[in-house]
């Protein structure tokens, strides 16, 4: 029997070799894949400033709030802004509220010396592009992991697929 595996295919990883500081734009559970380039990022000893901002309806979706606020609390290079966009009266919430890309540019309105990483919906990732791109931000300095229907990334697979087998 043959067995045929198809590894990773993305190209969603922190660039090493750059010496800018790092702005990283999360919705929802778009946090999962950044969450993983900052651990490897603070693993490897990694001094660059990071800046994660994490976009949220209400607080309970901010499901691991406690881990990055850690990582403030051991890593001097790096902060934490957790944006929510609909907050509930129970949340008590007294932090940054609104769309969590509007957030990044307010506090950061020339971007060029940054590389941005996006991950979560693609209506907020393209929203950030969009806005980076409008104050002519460098493309090659931004990275990004939308969300994808299940259909369109197995497209995408088997165009990939085809394209290697000729």
């Amino acid at each position: 029997d043959i067995v045929r595996i198809i590894g990773p295919m993305g190209d969603f990883y922190l660039r090493e070799d750059s010496p800018r500081p790092l702005l990283f734009v999360a919705g929802g559970t778009g946090f999962a894949p950044i969450k993983g380039i900052i651990e490897h990022a603070l693993a490897a000893g990694i001094p660059r400033s990071m800046h994660l901002y994490w976009g949220a309806r209400a607080k309970a979706d901010l499901y691991l709030d406690e881990l990055p606020r850690r990582w403030g609390l051991n890593h001097a290079h790096f902060r934490y802004t957790p944006v929510l966009s609909a907050p509930r009266p129970e949340d008590r919430w007294s932090g940054r509220c609104g769309l969590v890309h509007e957030a990044v540019l307010a506090d950061h309105p020339d971007l060029s010396g940054y590389d941005i990483y996006a991950g979560g919906p693609p209506a907020m990732v393209q929203a950030m592009h969009q806005a980076a791109m409008a104050r002519n931000f460098p493309a090659e300095q931004f990275f990004s992991d939308p969300f994808e229907f299940a259909p369109d990334t197995l497209a995408k697979q088997r165009a990939q697929m085809e394209k290697r087998a000729q």
